[in-house]
């Protein structure tokens, strides 16, 4: 194979399509087995929640679009630069970017590979690169993700134990968030979750069948269709989980689709009734919100967030909900006078959730948006959090 780099780039380029499966394969050796010497190269890195011991590599050079996990440090010490960007519009910067590889996670499909769990924008990256790498993971069972496409140059197994840890568990006070978000559902809504405990709280407190269109799929999702409480089949570009998420899709009920599908703002914004349940870092007063960083410190990337609430906030029907706690680790408000970075405009959020209550944003102008998050927020922090609006 020849060793040409696309156009003038002197380094080559190796993506690595996001997702609590994405490949372990090492940059250098996925190099190799695309056919490149011995030479400086530069990652395009998604949403990499599981840990690689070629992150902590001097010579890691590259860019993400989904800062956070397991990227923060390489973020931080400036070996990673973070792009911030929605996760619909990935696929165009990946065509633009075009990778000298792709490496994806796959299974075998008979005498074809499919993508291992994790679909996301794998499909975009095997179409713009000139090569692809697929790690098969033989122990893992076909979830039915469309075929990978695009020059399979080479296969690999998979190397090492299980897929990163599902999110963390909810507590009490995720609970009662999560039971007040339950609440505010409409009949025969359509939900998009995030990862979380306070996700993981919502579904705990649906006591009504629901429809999933989520960029994400947890396990805790999947036992909504063992509780009888999941309509229809489940559709996501991402899942995080084991065997509950294994029974879905061998009981037909799981669709898997690229973020072209998952993430289309047009598209996911003419479901009726569809309501997109999100975290946050921050929210101000005006309910701008803030997924990204806190200070100076890179905690996350946009992904899906800003997709799916602008796409619920046009929905007849629908509604976009952020939830979070009132306060952080330290005991600082996470209801603030202004956002450190504004991730997802206060327009395209309609209601916030706390463990004190439910601000309706809607049609409510600045002030009166700012009266309702200040009641919404921890006591101790209402007072501070009122001057601030005056």
């Amino acid at each position: 194979m020849a060793n040409e780099v696309t156009d003038a780039r002197q380094r080559p380029l190796i993506a690595y399509p996001d997702g609590a499966d994405s490949a372990r394969v090492a940059p250098r050796a996925a190099a190799r087995l695309a056919g490149f010497a011995e030479v400086e190269l530069d990652v395009l890195l998604g949403w990499t929640p599981e840990d690689r011991p070629w992150l902590a590599s001097d010579a890691l050079r590259g860019t993400t679009v989904m800062a956070g996990y397991a990227l923060a440090s390489a973020v931080r010490d400036g070996r990673l630069r973070y792009v911030p960007t929605r996760l619909s519009v990935v696929p165009q910067l990946v065509a633009q970017a075009a990778p000298d590889v792709a490496v994806v996670t796959g299974v075998r499909r008979g005498t074809r590979l499919a993508y291992r769990g994790t679909v996301g924008w794998g499909p975009a990256a095997t179409r713009a690169a000139r090569r692809v790498v697929v790690e098969v993971d033989a122990g893992t069972p076909d979830l039915g993700a469309p075929l990978i496409e695009g020059d399979v140059v080479a296969v690999v197994e998979r190397q090492g134990g299980a897929t990163a840890a599902a999110p963390r568990a909810c507590d009490d006070v995720d609970l009662a968030i999560g039971r007040r978000v339950a609440a505010l559902l409409p009949d025969d809504a359509t939900i998009q979750l995030g990862p979380g405990g306070i996700a993981e709280a919502i579904v705990a407190g649906i006591e009504r069948p629901v429809r999933v269109f989520s960029g994400l799929l947890t396990e805790s999702t999947a036992v909504l269709a063992q509780r009888g409480l999941l309509a229809g089949t489940a559709v996501a570009g991402y899942v995080w989980g084991d065997d509950a998420i294994v029974d879905l899709a061998r009981a037909g009920r799981l669709r898997l689709e690229p973020v072209e599908t998952t993430h289309d703002v047009s598209g996911v914004g003419a479901i009726e009734r569809f309501v997109a349940c999100n975290t946050a870092l921050q929210v101000g007063l005006d309910g701008a919100v803030n997924v990204e960083r806190v200070g100076t410190r890179v905690v996350a990337g946009i992904g899906g967030h800003a997709d799916f609430c602008a796409a619920a906030s046009r929905s007849r029907g629908g509604m976009s909900v952020i939830a979070l706690r009132s306060t952080d680790r330290r005991g600082n408000s996470t209801i603030v006078p202004r956002v450190d970075v504004v991730s997802t405009p206060r327009c395209d959020v309609d209601l916030v959730v706390t463990e004190h209550g439910v601000a309706d944003l809607r049609d409510r102008t600045d002030d009166e948006r700012a009266a309702r998050m200040v009641a919404v927020a921890a006591p101790q922090h209402r007072a501070g959090l009122a001057r601030s609006s005056t």
